[in-house]
């Protein structure tokens, strides 16, 4: 079997209700690699499992079986493992991926930023400096105009090495992370330096956080932010549990605050929901989009968006008139609140297949996949105005300071970012 390892260093914190609709085990050795269960199957990735050591490695097994897990790795170190379970895929949300052309936007395309008041924060020098934001999607365009000065680049793999060859290209791990030539993010899928997006969607994301106002018609909510492109999903828009967790750790390791997770869709992660605990013990806020299927997420929960864990904001999509968007799942406890998600316009890349790539592109998308970054956005812009915030202190701001309406979330209310800052800067410098 083939074996992929990766340094996670996790609190294992479990939603009691997600456990047993999964069938995890609770006691018996024998039960620390479960069958799949009947809901997980049509997710599950074939013949590819991942093991949770107790000192915190995790390794995915490839081109094996459950049968083969059980005898060759559990069974002989059975005291030294926490939990196994099959490999899982999630994906961008479809309502978020059918694109409506930029000649039929709608007439105030950044309506979003004006609903949450966002040119308040702006007009007071806040946008989000110094803080990193984790887009773990399907890549970014690190060329589009509006973002490619908007690129997280990692210190210890620029400039000169000891023989004089560039240490973006050099191939040699030059900072000691485990990884190579990673100066701008990292593609977890092909294990690659080299990010693209094949799909749009992580663009678009990456635009709403973060998109250089100067340098195009997108106005990014914290365009002093730096994003962090960490793409785990193929062209379709689907991805590995095991990719994205490794994109997590890899943000944390690199000093991400903010980890945006547009994605979603698999009934059962024990290692995601481990994963985004250990985010949060690192001081690391997770946005997660709440889903497209209009559902209640109490009812009919889907994954990341349903842990409901404390360091983690659920986000679900309003529209231009200030309702909840029919598309949007909902929930009073596991979605936190609402952002704009309809007819979104941010920056997108050209896949077309011209050898000339336009690098000014924008696109309209609805989804939650769009709100999310909204709420993103904040956080980052929140943590420049309070770099010494915890993640209760921003959560804290986000969701006391919502505009109310006819939101089925937990907060009743509507993202105001210049509510928010408001709160924030009620702290301490």
């Amino acid at each position: 079997m083939d074996v992929v390892k990766a340094r996670l260093v996790v609190l294992l914190l479990f939603v009691a209700s997600g456990l047993s609709a999964c069938g995890y085990p609770t006691s018996a050795a024998s039960e620390k690699i479960p069958a799949t269960s009947k809901a997980c199957t049509s997710s599950a990735v074939a013949n590819q499992y991942v093991v949770r050591w107790k000192d915190g490695t995790s390794v995915v097994y490839k081109n094996t079986t459950r049968e083969q897990i059980l005898k060759t790795i559990i069974e002989p170190n059975v005291d030294e493992i926490e939990f196994a379970e099959q490999d899982q895929k999630v994906r961008a949300p479809a309502t978020s991926l059918s694109v409506t052309e930029q000649a039929t936007v709608p007439a105030s395309p950044d309506w979003g930023q004006a609903i949450t008041e966002a040119q308040s924060a702006w007009d007071q020098g806040y946008r989000g400096k110094g803080v990193i934001v984790a887009v773990v999607d399907s890549g970014v365009d690190r060329t589009h105009n509006q973002l490619r000065n908007q690129i997280y680049v990692n210190p210890g793999e620029t400039g000169l090495d000891s023989q004089g060859r560039d240490k973006a290209t050099n191939g040699v791990d030059d900072d000691h992370n485990g990884f190579i030539d990673d100066v701008s993010g990292y593609d977890f899928e092909k294990n690659s330096a080299f990010v693209t997006d094949g799909t749009g969607h992580g663009t678009h994301v990456a635009g709403v956080i973060a998109a250089q106002q100067s340098a195009g018609s997108v106005k990014g909510l914290a365009d002093q932010a730096r994003i962090l492109p960490l793409d785990f999903m193929t062209d379709d828009g689907s991805g590995n549990i095991s990719d994205a967790i490794r994109a997590m750790a890899y943000a944390a390791q690199m000093g991400a605050k903010v980890v945006n997770a547009s994605w979603g869709g698999s009934p059962c992660s024990r290692n995601l929901q481990s994963a985004i605990a250990d985010l949060g013990a690192r001081g690391i806020i997770f946005v997660s989009a709440a889903g497209n299927n209009g559902v209640d997420l109490d009812e009919q929960p889907e994954y990341p968006a349903a842990y409901g864990m404390s360091s983690q904001v659920t986000v679900g999509a309003s529209s231009t008139r200030d309702f909840m968007e029919i598309f949007s799942n909902f929930s009073y406890s596991l979605v936190n609140i609402m952002a704009p998600g309809s007819g979104i316009v941010s920056t997108y890349p050209d896949l077309s297949t011209s050898t000339t790539k336009r690098t000014d592109l924008t696109k309209s998308l609805s989804g939650t996949s769009m709100a999310a970054p909204f709420v993103s956005g904040a956080a980052a812009l929140l943590l420049g105005a309070r770099p010494n915030a915890t993640v209760s202190d921003v959560k804290n701001a986000l969701l006391l300071s919502v505009d109310s309406g006819p939101f089925q979330v937990s907060s009743r209310g509507r993202l105001n970012v210049r509510k928010a800052l408001v709160e924030i800067l009620k702290l301490p410098q």
